[in-house]
């Protein structure tokens, strides 16, 4: 029974390679063999992956696989499980993250690093509150516009879809005209 288990392992192996493109060798597929006969089905065919994944990483002269290039990827995927595990929570301190200013001139936010603001510290000054408050306006104003309420109607809608968009404006334009808001 083991062998017949065997013969179709080293078959779903070798067809597993092939799909990529590789070709095993008969070393480095009874190897293959001796290091999954004691998986099961469901962690077989991750396991198998996983492992082609480590062969294609490595540098290949030709698409014959030896052992050595096997035994070097069931390695490397036994460490990366190893370190999957220890590694679960990774803890950012708060002037490590990345911090991005939107950029009203180009339309996008840029890092921290490419604009002329101070790099930051824990007690800041009067403008650097002033500063967080608009960053804070600006981002809210950039959510409401893209709301489905506050978006343009799209050309050739139907008109009960445009009569429920809104439209804002800012404060410098309402000085400005002399038409009443409801028109």
């Amino acid at each position: 029974f083991k062998m017949a288990s065997n013969t179709k392992l080293k078959s779903k192996v070798t067809s597993a390679f092939k799909m990529h493109g590789l070709i095993l060798r008969a070393e480095a597929s009874k190897f293959l063999v001796e290091v999954l006969e004691s998986l099961n089905e469901l962690e077989l065919e991750d396991q198998i992956e996983r492992i082609i994944d480590a062969v294609e990483k490595q540098p290949l002269s030709s698409n014959m696989i030896e052992k050595i290039t096997v035994e070097v990827a069931v390695q490397e995927c036994s460490q990366s499980c190893d370190e999957t595990i220890e590694h679960v929570f990774s803890i950012i301190g708060a002037f490590d993250v990345p911090r991005y200013v939107y950029s009203s001139e180009r339309k996008k936010f840029l890092p921290l690093a490419m604009t002329n603001h101070p790099a930051p510290n824990v007690c800041g000054s009067a403008r650097d509150k002033a500063e967080l408050f608009r960053e804070r306006y600006t981002i809210l104003q950039q959510r409401v516009h893209r709301h489905e309420l506050f978006t343009p109607p799209v050309i050739g809608a139907h008109p009960d879809e445009s009569r429920n968009k809104f439209q804002l404006k800012t404060i410098e334009t309402l000085l400005g005209s002399t038409v009443k808001v409801g028109e």
